[in-house]
């Protein structure tokens, strides 16, 4: 079977190579999103998917049938519709993973469900879509989701959760306020500022997944003088968390905060919320989301994994277990949201993203995760072979 298997991607090569570059070649920023989901549509259509479609929110959704109708295995990459382009690895490899269980005729106990969603700056709207829309009824009948992301070809189990949130202060701050800690009268939010600075030194650690940090993204103000005028003034703050924090902890934290720090100035209200805002899709559907990944981290032991590493191991993969730890997944969504077992494989490293594409990835590379994407496909949907050979499928 991997005979078959390297055979029929040997043959794809050419094609491979003449995707690989209309992609490159490929603006997102200028071009559009919409587009690059009309390419991704096409390539589906030449390698004879069974069916495909693009929804009103922009995901791209393509299948290859199942010989029965067990549980399936959802193959997810993303499209960054604010012109991030390292993704579009992600989004190939996952349109020839596809290809070649076809060409090869692989027999399928379920069906394989290859996704391209958009997210925009952060924005996770496209996978929450795909799963309250799409894949709603099908939910309880997926066996697991593989993210096309950069891993090295190790399996990949995670990573920490990323909100943005903004704490908002309102009312009228007294001239004595600003002159005991000897700040000018636009510095009114400096205070907040440094409480939370002092906050970032002192945040947990997870052993596998790295530190949890914050960071002040942007400070906002109406006017000048304060105290004449009820005014408001916003900090906007990037926190990364590990499983052991959640949001309303978070949230209510950076509130109390906040509270300490105007504690006895009258008239003075201090609330919290995660950033959203209201999103325009390319396809011309609104959404409001907010800002918002939640961090995740299966198990080892869990048998996607283990059978994903296995077949890895046993066709010449080095491949060992590891975590994103700058990146930022639709795991957040199939797996800290949704329980569904979701790993990561993926040619090239995390480190690399806003590299040249060129000079990061080759053809090699990417054949090699189509490879490997492939076998652990067909080690969790593949039916029993009894030692078939290719001339007999």
């Amino acid at each position: 079977m991997n005979d078959l298997i390297r055979a029929k991607l040997k043959g794809l090569k050419k094609t491979i190579e003449e995707t690989s570059r209309r992609f490159l070649d490929f603006d997102l920023s200028k071009d559009g999103a919409i587009k690059f989901s009309d390419c991704v549509s096409s390539v589906m259509k030449e390698m004879n998917f069974d069916s495909f479609k693009q929804d009103k929110i922009g995901n791209v959704i393509g299948v290859i049938k199942g010989y029965e109708n067990k549980q399936s295995l959802v193959l997810v990459s993303h499209i960054d519709t604010n012109g991030g382009e390292y993704c579009k690895f992600g989004v190939l490899t996952a349109l020839y993973t596809g290809a070649l269980i076809k060409r090869a005729s692989l027999p399928l106990t379920g069906d394989l469900v290859i996704c391209c969603v958009p997210r925009s700056e952060g924005y996770n709207f496209g996978i929450k879509y795909l799963f309250d829309e799409y894949l709603k009824e099908k939910v309880k009948n997926i066996k697991g989701v593989m993210l096309c992301e950069p891993t090295d070809f190790n399996i990949y189990l995670g990573h920490k959760g990323k909100i943005e949130y903004e704490i908002a202060v309102r009312g009228k701050i007294n001239k004595e306020f600003l002159a005991n800690r000897g700040i000018n009268m636009l510095g009114s939010m400096f205070p907040l500022i440094n409480e939370l600075e002092k906050v970032s030194h002192t945040l947990p650690k997870d052993c596998e997944l790295g530190s949890s940090s914050l960071t002040i993204k942007d400070v906002q103000y109406e006017n000048a003088v304060p105290w004449e005028d009820k005014k408001e003034f916003k900090v906007v703050v990037d926190r990364i968390f590990i499983p052991e924090e959640n949001p309303v902890a978070i949230l209510s934290r950076a509130k109390s905060i906040g509270k300490a720090v105007y504690n006895g100035e009258q008239g003075i209200e201090v609330s919290t919320a995660l950033s959203k805002r209201k999103i325009k899709t390319y396809t011309g559907f609104e959404i409001v989301s907010e800002k918002e990944f939640k961090p995740w981290k299966i198990e080892s032991h869990n048998p996607l994994v283990l059978g994903s590493l296995e077949t890895l191991k046993e066709n010449k993969f080095k491949s060992s277990l590891g975590y994103w730890q700058k990146l930022f997944t639709e795991g957040s969504y199939t797996y800290g949201q949704l329980g569904i077992p979701t790993i990561g494989f993926g040619a090239g490293k995390e480190e690399f993203i806003g590299s040249p594409l060129e000079s990061v990835l080759g053809i090699n590379e990417l054949e090699k995760a189509i490879y490997g994407q492939t076998l652990i496909t067909y080690k969790n949907l593949g039916m029993p072979t009894f030692g078939w050979c290719a001339d007999e499928i």
